[in-house]
């Protein structure tokens, strides 16, 4: 690379020293009667694009091939990292595209999965609360026929206490003293009897 900025620095210099020393050409056709100075001017300037030519070469390339060669190495690695960035972005894109093209089928399946889990779900909620309304059904039912129970014990009490006062009320008029010692020795025979 140097070689190359060198060789074309050097191809412009020597054009724009010729091309200088044929601007000169006047000067030389003339029949010499004039002085020595134009000749002198014209050596001058071939000194002086020597000493720029040199200068330019010698000190001021190998500066400029330095910062060109530094410009190329930033260009390229932003060029290679851009290229790299444009590398990873192509790829996500791509696995974007087939993770699109491939979420239909599996969509589809989460979807139906989703169906058949709340189908179970739903069928279990119906199971279990059929269950606990037969419990309830069965609960109150023997609640209910415990609380008849009571209410048939407590109408048989009140009954038999009714009957009872009512027979208390009603025998002290009906039984004369007959019926008392008819029924007292009655009682005793049959206490005689269980004696033995």
């Amino acid at each position: 690379m140097n070689n190359i900025l060198r060789t074309m620095l050097w191809i412009v210099l020597v054009s724009t020293g010729t091309l200088l020393l044929f601007s000169a050409a006047p000067a030389w056709a003339e029949d010499g009667t004039r002085e020595w100075r134009p000749i002198y001017d014209v050596i001058m300037r071939w000194i002086n694009f020597g000493i720029l030519a040199y200068f330019l070469v010698k000190v001021v390339g190998p500066i400029l091939v330095n910062f060109l060669s530094d410009q190329q190495a930033d260009i390229r690695s932003k060029i290679d990292k851009t290229q790299k960035e444009k590398d990873d972005i192509v790829a996500k894109l791509q696995d974007a595209k087939e993770s699109l093209e491939n979420s239909g089928p599996r969509l589809e399946e989460i979807r139906c999965r989703i169906v058949e889990q709340g189908e179970k779900r739903k069928q279990e909620i119906i199971e279990d609360a059929n269950e606990q309304s037969r419990l309830m059904m069965k609960n109150a039912r023997q609640r209910i026929d415990n609380m008849i129970g009571q209410a048939r014990q407590k109408l048989v009490t009140e009954l038999l206490d009714m009957a009872m006062e009512k027979a208390i009320e009603r025998l002290p008029k009906e039984i004369t003293e007959e019926d008392n010692h008819r029924l007292i020795e009655k009682y005793l025979t049959a206490a005689t009897s269980r004696a033995r």
